[in-house]
């Protein structure tokens, strides 16, 4: 018996269909349920929970011009220090200042956004981490993220009663201080890994020896979102590294160096410090540096 082309389509299709399923199951993209990232359709369901507070990491500007509904503004530079170093981690008495005037408790289940793929809400979550804050979450997408899931935005500002906020002690294991990094640097068989997140053109300008550009760009898809801690995973194995190994992230202050942390410990990589002093600290302080490029493969831009 002759089968015709309807009926060579008619076993097609559906096998397409079954293949189709199968990829996208194996490549889900959310966050939903994730240690350190929330998606939008989760924090519309948790905006009514009185133990919840949004934190809107732009600047006080933009927040003026309208946020999400009920969200406070607390910019990442209220937590930092100007000197020696500006954009230096802020010490614990002024950290805890900030967020008691803010209304924030011990207690309070924190959602952080921006406009700027994750750099200002990986900052303060990497704050809030560092001084022991855990329930604290960026939320994937941003304001971008918000607006698409029509949730409701406003320009009135909330006013949350002072507390008494308490930090612990800063946590020492996930900063790198210039020395530490400074005998990594001169150590080219150390197995500790150096990532620079900047731009290829600021590494081409300057960088810390022996360290890898890897932009906190490639870091999102085209869209603005996140890539999945399945794809983070796969595209830093690629740089050569391992979930055990320790990595040091810096850009020129540190604060894309956060949003890359962020993402690295989603992905399961747990020996993850931040080179806070960053690239200011280390090009003021006659530190060696290298221009040769060593940049990794293409990891693509993925949508």
């Amino acid at each position: 018996m002759k089968y015709g082309t309807n009926h060579k389509r008619g076993i097609l299709l559906p096998l397409l269909i079954v293949f189709v399923l199968l990829f996208t199951s194996c490549n889900n993209t959310s966050y939903k349920g994730s240690n350190n990232v929330v998606e939008p359709t989760e924090v519309k369901e948790a905006m009514n929970n009185s133990d919840v507070i949004i934190i809107d990491a732009r600047s006080e500007e933009e927040y003026a011009k309208g946020h999400l509904e009920g969200a406070i503004c607390l910019n990442p530079s209220s937590l930092t220090i100007s000197e020696p170093i500006k954009g230096m981690l802020a010490p614990k008495e002024q950290v805890e200042k900030v967020l008691s005037e803010k209304g924030i408790s011990n207690d309070s289940t924190l959602y952080i956004y921006d406009n700027s793929g994750g750099v200002y809400s990986g900052r303060v979550w990497w704050v809030l981490k560092v001084y022991g804050h855990d329930n604290v979450k960026v939320i994937n997408n941003g304001q971008r993220g918000l607006e698409k899931a029509k949730l409701p935005m406003s320009l009135e500002v909330p006013e949350l009663a002072p507390t008494e906020y308490v930090a612990k002690e800063a946590n020492s294991d996930m900063i790198a201080t210039m020395d530490y990094v400074k005998t990594v640097a001169e150590n080219k068989d150390s197995k500790e890994k150096i990532i620079d997140v900047r731009s290829k053109a600021e590494y081409e300008e300057g960088a810390i020896p022996n360290a890898i550009l890897y932009p906190h760009t490639k870091n999102l898809y085209t869209d603005g979102t996140f890539k999945s801690a399945r794809d983070t995973f796969l595209f830093y194995k690629d740089l050569g590294l391992d979930k055990d190994d320790t990595i040091i992230l810096y850009c020129k202050s540190s604060f894309r160096a956060t949003q890359t942390a962020l993402l690295l410990d989603e992905a399961g990589f747990k020996n993850v410090k931040v080179y806070d002093g960053a690239w200011l600290e280390w090009s003021a302080g006659d530190m060696p540096t290298e221009k040769e490029e060593k940049t990794v493969p293409d990891s693509g831009d993925a949508s």
